[in-house]
């Protein structure tokens, strides 16, 4: 039995970054204890050390621990729709009007929903008429199911006689039965909607359901926590919450998931109707069926208007979420009736009847959706400009924070619908390929028949598809090597600045100068420094007086530190791209009447349809090693930590469990005598901030909590890309005593050469300068004579900087001596009877791989380990 967990005294909470760092690795324990939560997200305790507890919340296992993870990176433009509602811009970052209103206005969350409705309507569209039109009907009508000879016999039975289950078949397959073959195929598309739909309950039952914490479950002496009423469901859409992360059920969205998630689905069943109705409406005009189809096409696109409307509430509406499913549910069943009910006619050759105009509504409803966020954007961009241009004729500074540089919403939304038309409409062009030979057009030519085997595709899907992925590639290939050529260029121009300042900074930080010379004494002499050349290899005949190749490896990290954010010129050049070149081609193929430009077409389709899965098999691969998972997920661990308030399809928000459990951990330890200092590194960092920001609502004061942040993205990027949500009033308010789990005592620990976290006060932030502390790396200059140089710590080496590790120190002295106990918690500290720690899996354990921190690094780990 493990034995009991004193939550009295201090203790210290670290929390890890992206890639899922295991908890051995956190704490230096090859057997930490868990003391709450569970296997895919719980808090680890070890042994005592420099008179503190030391625990972990690791909390990877609800992004990476499991290779199925991976299958993540297919809902990329999801993931990518929903992040761009969190993107939006307020005049106002701090004050009153920044804690009691929402972050972001009505009008902009409408439009930002209708953007991710055109996500999912066009991929909607996409799937619908790969399933309708190129295998339903097209491949149905060249590749019939053989029927059976009659003339032929097997063990004596005729061989016109078959079972139900080939008739069947045979009559749902049938060349003069198109409408029951697009039945087939739209049954095909409802399925591919269901699958997304069914993946985004699961995954609500397992994050979105975690209920926040609340004063009912966390008072110190409550009488019965499991016998009392908890709280109703919040309704509300986070986005629409006053003071944004502060907000008491930000991260209860659990209704508003599930309301959303339904007005998806029916979107996609919307479209699913209106393509098959109107198909039936042109294959059987002039009969009733058509009939039928018309009114099921009419009735499909009401209920899509009907879902653009509900996207403009702001709280969840249940009951009208049934209306509209229930509505478009009836289309779909009278839509697929009518189709049946057609008579028995092969039909013209070539592209579906009425899936042209149909795919075109769809398509174009879609991009049109996009204009009002587009409108918007431009018109917050003149308001903007005109309050600075007020500012300054009034002599009134200026408020200068470096954010995304224009309209990030949009362009967010515009990459998230270029990704999926690209690999979609290559993926259309693929299939075609591979079931029959393509042919560009809509039918063969007046007084000509189709050849055998022959598939009808559109002209505008194929130029579409080669110049989506040709120019995706080449936009990504010019940016990186021009980032490469401008690095190169700068590394060289910096080094000797970079030499200087280095040396500035380890003559501050007390690291002597190696001796040199005869003055020298034996051991003395073993001893090098880093900016002087090695006495062996190659690089011995470096000519003195210039900086050495380490000297050019800081100063390419550091450039890479201060442009890492460059990488919004690429996502500006690619919308403006994408824009510019929408509007030239629909000017050619719609107004100049000519035929679309068609380069290279086998190739980019290939290219654009191998990705995803190619990318998902790297990223499968390479799960299992913590450096490369780190690199390959960080993406969607940024792009994944906000609530689905604006895409219900994109993967779960992992800060819906995270976020109410590092709260949770830190009121028990409270309401226990305890105190808290959480070191939470890179990712662990915002989940720590948005811990400590979201205001509780517990009677009394909390204890002073400590907080080292260190290689956090608050600043560079989460101030940068959210500022709405991150902005400089919420950042400021964690420091001075406004934060809404009580004070807090912060040090944000930086790098100059980390191209991830960085300083947190900058330009007119209201954060005071004490708040940043940067230390510089590498942490030495000095090596062993043929031995390894100082390495650049950058994002990831934190763990072994002992600089680092006494800043944590000093922190914990600090929290100690500011304030006492919780009033009313136990006195002496409580303890937790721990049950024993279930065996843990070998997968589990394999999760163990290159350790952040051991006891031989770490003055911290290695006291405890003597």
């Amino acid at each position: 039995m493990p034995a009991p967990v004193e939550l009295g005294g201090l203790t210290e909470i670290r929390v890890h970054g992206v890639g899922g760092t295991s908890p051995e690795s956190l704490l230096g324990d090859p057997t930490p204890t868990r003391v709450a939560g569970d296997r895919v997200a719980g808090f680890y305790r070890t042994t005592d050390a420099a008179g503190r507890h030391r625990e972990a919340y690791s909390w990877g296992g609800l992004t990476s621990r499991s290779r199925m993870r991976a299958l993540w990176a297919l809902l990329l433009p999801s993931m990518l729709a929903n992040m761009a509602g969190w993107m939006a811009r307020r005049w106002v970052t701090a004050g009153e009007e920044e804690v009691s209103r929402p972050a972001t206005l009505w009008v902009f969350r409408w439009f930002a929903r209708l953007s991710a409705l055109a996500l999912t309507l066009s991929t909607a569209a996409m799937v619908t008429y790969l399933a309708l039109d190129v295998l339903a009907y097209q491949w149905g009508r060249t590749q019939p199911l053989p029927s059976p000879d009659p003339a032929a016999q097997q063990d004596g039975v005729p061989g016109g006689v078959t079972s139900w289950w080939n008739q069947t078949v045979e009559t749902w397959t049938a060349v003069d039965r198109p409408g029951n073959r697009i039945v087939l195929g739209a049954l095909a598309a409802v399925l591919v909607a269901l699958v997304f739909a069914v993946l985004a309950r699961h995954s609500r039952s397992s994050y979105e359901s975690v209920v926040p914490p609340t004063p009912i479950s966390a008072e110190p002496g409550a009488p019965d926590v499991t016998t009392a009423a908890p709280p109703p469901p919040s309704l509300r859409c986070a986005a629409a919450l006053d003071g944004g992360l502060r907000a008491a059920d930000f991260w209860a969205g659990l209704e508003w998931h599930r309301f959303l998630s339904r007005i998806h689905l029916t979107a996609c069943l919307g479209v699913v109707a209106l393509m098959l109705g109107w198909s039936t409406a042109a294959l059987g005009a002039g009969s009733g069926a058509g009939s039928y189809g018309q009114v099921a096409t009419v009735a499909a696109a009401l209920a899509l208007l009907l879902l653009m409307g509900m996207l403009a509430f702001d709280d969840a509406q249940p009951d009208l979420g049934r209306v509209a499913l229930t509505l478009t549910t009836a289309a779909l069943v009278l839509a697929g009736t009518a189709a049946v009910l057609l008579p028995s006619d092969p039909g013209p050759a070539g592209m579906l009847p009425g899936a042209r105009p149909a795919l075109n509504v769809v398509w174009g409803v879609s991009l049109v959706l996009l204009v009002p966020l587009a409108v918007q954007q431009s018109l917050a961009w003149f308001y903007r400009r005109w309050q600075v241009h007020k500012l300054r004729r009034d002599n009134q500074p200026v408020p200068r924070l470096s954010t995304f540089p224009w309209a990030g919403p949009f362009v967010m939304n515009t990459i998230a619908l270029v990704v999926a038309n690209t690999v979609l409409l290559s993926a259309i062009v693929y299939v075609a390929g591979v079931v029959g030979t393509v042919a560009w057009g809509f039918g063969p030519d007046t007084g000509t028949t189709a050849a055998p085997g022959t598939i009808y595709v559109p002209m505008a899907i194929g130029s579409l598809a080669s110049i989506l992925s040709l120019g995706l590639i080449l936009l990504v290939l010019l940016f990186g090597a021009t980032f490469l050529v401008v690095l190169r260029h700068r590394t060289t121009a910096n080094a000797p600045t970079v030499e200087a300042d280095l040396r500035t900074q380890y003559a501050a930080a007390g690291i002597p100068a190696v001796e040199a010379g005869e003055s020298a004494g034996a051991g003395a002499a073993w001893w090098r420094s880093a900016f002087d050349p090695p006495l062996f290899g190659a690089r011995g005949r470096q000519r003195a007086g210039r900086p050495t190749p380490w000297v050019h490896k800081v100063a390419t990290m550091r450039f890479v530190g201060d442009h890492s954010r460059a990488v919004a010129v690429l996502f500006v050049a690619l919308t403006v791209c994408a824009v510019v070149g929408l509007v030239l081609f629909l000017n050619e193929v719609l107004l100049q009447h000519r035929e679309p430009p068609m380069f290279f077409v086998g190739i980019g389709t290939k290219v654009a349809v191998a990705f995803p899965p190619l990318y998902v098999l790297v990223l499968t691969l390479a799960w299992r090693n913590e450096r490369w998972r780190r690199v390959l997920g960080s993406l969607f661990d940024v792009g994944t930590f906000f609530p689905r308030a604006f895409h219900p399809f994109a993967p779960p928000a992992y800060a819906e469990r995270a976020v109410p459990e590092l709260t949770r951990r830190i009121w028990r330890l409270h309401d226990n005598g305890g105190r808290v200092v959480v070191s939470a590194h890179s990712q662990g960092s915002v989940i720590a901030a948005a811990a400590l920001g979201r205001t509780s609502g517990r009677a009394g004061q909390e204890p002073a909590i400590g907080l080292i942040t260190f290689g956090s993205p608050l600043g560079k990027l989460y101030r940068w890309a959210f500022p709405a949500l991150f902005s400089d009033g919420f950042l400021a308010g964690i420091t001075d005593d406004t934060a809404g789990i009580g004070p807090v005592l912060w040090r944000n620990v930086h790098y100059a050469t980390d191209y991830i976290g960085g300083h947190v006060s900058s330009g007119s932030s209201t954060i005071p300068d004490s708040v940043d502390v940067e230390l510089v790396d590498p942490p030495t200059h000095r090596y062993v004579v043929d031995q390894p140089l100082p390495r650049v710590l950058s994002h990831t080496g934190y763990w072994y900087d002992d600089a680092f590790w006494r800043e944590v120190d000093e922190m914990c002295s600090l929290t100690l001596s500011t304030g006492g106990t919780r009033e009313g918690s136990e006195v002496g500290g409580g303890v937790d009877l721990v049950p024993p720690d279930p065996t843990l899996s070998g997968n589990y354990r394999a999760q163990a791989v290159i350790p952040l921190v051991d006891a031989t690094t770490s003055p911290i780990l290695r006291d405890s380990a003597s």
